[in-house]
């Protein structure tokens, strides 16, 4: 029997007290108009905290919520652990420090039943505490993409970024691709598998996701560990995408020992960039136009180094 939720919102939080009444909050207004269409599923992972108690409040309040407690203490495992609760037939993603738009569910939800995307995607609206703007939603436009024209936008115009949060993908997809156990990057090494498994992809042009950039983020600062994890989510994007994409893809290799050549502790990570900078065909990378600039200057600039 069918689902009657067409859409689950996977709220995974790990001592997010500070900030998760301001995420749920957004999570009940974002789908108030939806919200027969639409459950929500809470995991709670090893917090030590009050959001464990936060979280059992909002299910009490809320019907179609259900709330999990784990101790993976790691978000590879509790992606992949979520979304087998998940009953919905898409799957978006709500970091507990984020927050999602009033009302930008709305029209979202009832797109999705009645196209039946394998992939809505859409750029994140990335929010400074710093600098906080006005951010309000409006009606998106939805556009159809070929696969290849999502893979350009990922590696070329930076239009979308190895994210799920704020994406929405079918549960489906989701079950038969899972996420690596990585403690953090577990986004960057699954995103492009599921872009080459999907066939109907389509890119809204205004995002329903707050995200919210924190000094004591999980990827703020890189130690080896997180490095090598970052590594292996190339390797495995290398491996995935096609071969058409390889001068694309060295950039990120390029990225990679440019900015973190001194910390790549662990032989076999620098062993392994070290062997996919050799491999970028030195005419064909520098000519190809859709490279940017800034990439062959590193490029080149690693080479007279001898990085590689």
């Amino acid at each position: 029997m069918a689902s009657q939720f067409v859409l689950s919102v996977l709220v995974t939080a790990h001592n997010c007290e500070n900030y998760l009444a301001d995420t749920l909050d957004s999570v009940r207004r974002a789908c108030r108009d939806v919200r027969q269409a639409v459950e929500i599923v809470l995991v709670n992972d090893a917090s030590t905290d009050g959001t464990a108690a936060m979280l059992q409040a909002f299910a009490a309040a809320h019907p179609a919520s259900n709330v999990f407690n784990v101790a993976y203490r790691n978000i590879g495992e509790v992606r992949n652990f979520g979304v087998q609760q998940c009953r919905g037939q898409y799957v978006t993603m709500l970091d507990g420090d984020d927050q999602l738009l009033p009302d930008a569910l709305t029209e979202i939800v009832p797109y999705l039943s009645r196209q039946q995307p394998d992939m809505l995607l859409a750029r994140l609206n990335e929010v400074y505490e710093s600098r906080r703007g006005g951010e309000t939603w409006r009606s998106p436009t939805f556009t159809a993409l070929t696969r290849h024209q999502t893979i350009e936008k990922f590696l070329i115009h930076r239009e979308l970024q190895a994210h799920f949060i704020g994406q929405f993908i079918r549960r489906d997809l989701l079950l038969q691709h899972r996420f690596p156990p990585f403690r953090c990057y577990e986004d960057a090494w699954l995103f492009p598998e599921i872009l080459t498994a999907s066939q109907h992809i389509v890119y809204a042009d205004v995002s329903p996701y707050l995200y919210f950039k924190r000094d004591n983020s999980l990827s703020s600062k890189l130690d080896a560990e997180k490095i090598s994890l970052l590594v292996a989510a190339t390797q495995h994007m290398d491996e995935v995408l096609p071969a058409r994409y390889r001068n694309l893809l060295s950039c990120h290799w390029i990225n990679i020992a440019h900015k973190y050549q001194a910390s790549l502790s662990q032989p076999a990570d620098r062993a392994q960039v070290q062997a996919a900078l050799q491999k970028i065909p030195l005419p064909g990378f520098l000519l190809d136009r859709q490279v940017r600039t800034s990439f062959k200057k590193k490029y080149l600039q690693l080479k007279l180094k001898k990085a590689f």
